[in-house]
């Protein structure tokens, strides 16, 4: 049984709907739907009555969820306890980020921040997370912010009163390669292989690249010869001359060197904001002024 389980059915109760709870778990109906069979399985009993509308939970399941509900606040206190612990100070951070971010954006970021505001630790986590799950963290206080790309291939409807957002930066993603090798291989009238190096299925660059070649005169022609979730392993893939990859700008000039990084067309981007979370329940003094120094810069 996972906690996330337990989460699942108590959104689907406050929401008597399948896709309405999905949405707010950031995960597809399907994988609600399979996630709360498995409950049901583990509990040995159905929890939610399925044929009503609006879905409510059954006799049994009301009954589980009195104790689930306890079970959810008491892991969520228990690991806010432990985050505690894991900073390096009281008046430090921790920033939860795509790990792309991580190298080099999140160190210039909290540079300039020292400048402006008294200086603070800051414990960077770069993990390979669902949308969910980082929310999660700042809502149960194991990380303070949450930055990454946005996107409108990336959905994020989330309750801007919960987890209020700024826009602090933005980045560029176009295709890469070596120009010796893949210059014009884009163009409408060639009939090259273009090699791709593509994003996993669960990274949210994925979506980006998605939409970036959806319908793309040349979308027939793509193979995909190389993939991975991090960014970084495609930049070097793309230097090696394996293929060409769609990477964040910032990321591709940041690996170039004088190897064969280039930009193959400045045609089939996609214009990226950098967006920080937080969440309103989070008072930490040294997590509002830094809050409140990103506003004022980028109001």
């Amino acid at each position: 049984m996972e906690l996330k389980w337990l989460e699942d059915l108590a959104a689907v109760a406050r929401l008597g709907h399948f896709a309405r709870a999905a949405e707010a778990r950031f995960v597809t109906q399907s994988a609600l739907s399979r996630r709360i069979k498995a409950l049901e399985q583990w509990a040995g009993a159905e929890l939610v009555d399925r044929t009503e509308h609006p879905i409510r939970l059954t006799a049994a399941g009301t009954e589980f969820m009195s104790s689930a509900s306890a079970i959810i606040k008491q892991a969520g206190e228990a690991q806010a306890a432990a985050a505690n612990y894991a900073r390096i100070s009281e008046r430090g951070i921790t920033i939860a980020c795509l790990h792309t971010l991580a190298l080099n954006f999140l160190p210039q970021l909290v540079a300039d921040l020292h400048r402006k505001i008294p200086p603070f630790e800051a414990a960077i986590v770069p993990e390979t997370r669902t949308i969910e799950e980082y929310l999660y963290g700042l809502r149960n206080g194991t990380c303070d912010f949450f930055v990454c790309y946005n996107h409108a291939a990336i959905p994020f409807d989330v309750d801007v009163d919960d987890y209020p957002r700024l826009v602090i930066s933005a980045d560029r993603v176009l295709p890469f390669g070596n120009t010796e090798k893949f210059g014009g291989i884009l163009d409408p009238a060639s009939e090259q292989s273009i090699p791709l190096l593509d994003y996993g299925p669960t990274s949210i660059m994925s979506r980006v690249l998605r939409n970036v070649l959806d319908n793309a005169p040349f979308e027939r022609r793509l193979r995909t010869v190389y993939r991975a979730t991090l960014a970084e392993s495609l930049a070097t893939a793309a230097r090696e001359g394996l293929g060409v990859a769609w990477l964040p700008e910032s990321i591709a000039e940041h690996m170039r060197g004088d190897s064969g990084l280039d930009v193959i067309s400045d045609d089939f981007s996609a214009d990226l904001d950098i967006v920080i979370f937080s969440s309103r329940h989070n008072k930490r003094p040294s997590v509002r002024r830094v809050w409140d120094a990103l506003s004022s810069e980028n109001s």
